[in-house]
């Protein structure tokens, strides 16, 4: 094989490369894990926003019960008073059973206030359950799809690794200028930088090359480098 039909199989097999890394890069699974990445943080952001109302219902709560323990000590240090006969005068016994009422009446009304926070609480608890449960099966999903893209990215790798060998192999065939030529237009010409002439066409941008010009590309030497007056790219002939 000449060194120009050489570059051709060099051709193809950047071209085989390109495709390769192209969809190595564009995955289906990708884009199915990419929109579970996505509904997961939607879920994660919910379960926040229920995590912290659920933290401070919870504070307040126990604020309310730490207070409803406060009164209901100071309560039985009077009731205590009340009975261990330290308090005699008519007076003082009455001031104390009214302190006594009060502080009953409050303590009740902060276990009351608990209560009705604790019971504001349940719903959010339940819906943060639900949301934890998302996030774990989400996760679950996550990790399926991972280990899928990095199959399918390790068989291409496979694969690539393989045109690598072959292309080093079909590259040793073309002479080093002829290489860096090729590696330049292929640069400028998105990614096809030598094209077969077929007939009066050339294969890189299918227009057909003016009488002219084409007697001067056939009667070039087999193993010169002639490019295609309308796209530039190597012919090979």
């Amino acid at each position: 094989m000449g060194s120009l039909d050489a570059l051709i199989e060099v051709q193809l097999l950047d071209t085989t490369a390109d495709q390769l890394r192209h969809q190595r890069s564009t995955l289906a699974q990708l884009e199915v894990l990419t929109a579970a990445t996505s509904a997961r943080a939607e879920v994660a952001a919910r379960a926040e926003v229920q995590r912290s109302r659920l933290h401070d219902l919870r504070r307040e709560q126990k604020a309310f019960e730490d207070e409803a323990a406060s009164v209901e000590q100071k309560a039985a240090d009077i009731d205590r008073k009340l009975y261990d006969g330290s308090v005699v005068a008519h007076k003082e016994l009455e001031a104390f059973q009214a302190d006594h009422r009060a502080l009953k009446a409050r303590q009740s009304e902060l276990e009351d206030r608990a209560i009705e926070v604790m019971e504001a609480a349940e719903p959010l608890e339940a819906d943060l359950a639900e949301l934890d449960q998302q996030l774990v099966d989400h996760d679950e999903r996550i990790a399926r799809l991972g280990a899928e893209v990095d199959t399918a990215r390790a068989e291409l790798d496979r694969h690539l690794a393989e045109v690598a060998e072959q292309r080093a192999v079909a590259v040793d065939g073309v002479p080093a200028e002829v290489v860096s030529a090729y590696e330049a237009t292929r640069g400028r010409m998105g990614g096809i930088g030598a094209a077969r002439l077929v007939g009066n066409r050339c294969e890189g941008c299918h227009l057909e090359i003016p009488s002219a010009q084409l007697e001067e590309v056939r009667h070039a030497p087999d193993d010169a480098v002639v490019t295609c007056p309308e796209c530039g790219r190597i012919l090979v002939r």
